[in-house]
């Protein structure tokens, strides 16, 4: 018996607002995605794709349809239930990295765990082993104002892979970047997709960030309008 996508939209819809002021965000919209996949994520403006990306990472819920996770559906959970998800199961990096200022590059990374109520010992080695991932290692007493804005990506992704995700969720991840450092990030979480095995679903404007990807889902008006296979751009160099 196959295995079931990691995760699933049935028939998802979001609507904002009431009457002739609604706004129908997500339209019935179906997907999978499935375990070890690297899916880019575009459209224009209002397209629905930050919702989708909102709803993949439970940080907010569909007005219908459902949000199924590893087989699961989430439907039926409640606020504490979707943050255990959350904590436990996803991880999240941002275009402005997030991180806190006059904190260790290790120190950021363990913020997750600590979360978690883990050992200080073992916290900080998982953390140590993260940074180095992301090709970090000697930097991890770097305060975040001591690294480039690249180096801080990098902290942010490994602040994002320390808890081993099921999912890494990426928004705009090179949006703060020159185009030199865009591809030395996107070379990494590549790397990261392919050797390590995590599963990643990035949200990008940028056409050459998204042939990076295996596949390109483009919302337009709140649906899915296309989806598309194609050989990704780091497989034309490695």
């Amino acid at each position: 018996m196959a295995n079931p996508p990691l995760i699933e939209f049935r028939q998802v819809s979001k609507i904002y607002g009431e009457g002739e002021a609604a706004i129908r965000a997500l339209d019935h919209v179906d997907l999978a995605i499935n375990t070890h996949e690297f899916v880019a994520i575009m459209g224009p403006s209002g397209s629905g794709k930050s919702t989708a990306m909102n709803i993949l990472g439970c940080l907010d819920v569909p007005a219908s349809g459902d949000y199924v996770f590893q087989g699961i559906p989430t439907s039926g959970f409640d606020r504490s239930q979707l943050t255990l998800l959350r904590r436990h199961m996803l991880g999240f990096v941002f275009q402005g990295f997030n991180l806190l200022s006059r904190t260790s590059a290790v120190e950021n990374v363990e913020l997750p765990l600590i979360y978690r109520g883990m050992a200080v010992r073992e916290r900080r080695e998982r953390a140590r082993e993260a940074l180095a991932l992301v090709g970090l290692s000697g930097r991890e007493h770097h305060k975040t104002q001591e690294l480039s804005g690249g180096q801080q990506q990098r902290v942010a992704i490994a602040r994002a892979i320390v808890t081993e995700p099921a999912l890494l969720l990426a928004d705009e991840p090179t949006g703060n970047l020159d185009t030199r450092t865009s591809v030395e990030i996107m070379d990494l979480m590549t790397r990261l997709n392919r050797e390590q095995g995590i599963t990643i679903v990035m949200v990008t404007h940028e056409p050459d960030i998204a042939a990076y990807a295996q596949r390109l889902l483009r919302f337009v008006d709140g649906k899915l309008e296309t989806e598309v296979e194609h050989r990704r751009r780091a497989d034309h160099v490695l």
